[in-house]
């Protein structure tokens, strides 16, 4: 597959834009910071490989920093079908910010 075919691009209210193989985008459940994201991956050729899957993120016009996570995680309730996106400003702190996730 190529990379298209895991991709998700977002606003930073997690409005989804675009996406192929996404169920859905929520804000994290287990956190009340700014700037987390779950994002649901529906096939599950890609959910069986995220843990060891290439995850490539970036921040869409903004400037700031962004971290994806492919294991299992709290601020996403422990699913295994998901992706933790934590986005922040420039200066390190939690902040809403549009991005594009996919997995390689």
């Amino acid at each position: 597959m190529s990379a298209n075919d895991r991709l998700s691009t977002l606003r930073a209210d997690a409005t989804v834009l675009a996406s192929k193989n996404v169920a859905s985008v929520t804000r994290g459940s287990g956190t009340t910071a700014a700037g987390v994201y779950c994002v649901k991956v529906s096939d599950p050729n890609v959910v069986d490989d995220l843990a060891n899957g290439a995850i490539v993120a970036t921040l869409n016009n903004f400037r700031g920093e962004i971290t994806a996570i492919g294991t299992p995680h709290a601020y996403c309730g422990g699913a295994t079908d998901a992706i933790t996106v934590v986005t922040s400003n420039s200066n390190g702190e939690p902040a809403d910010r549009p991005f594009t996730v996919a997995v390689l």
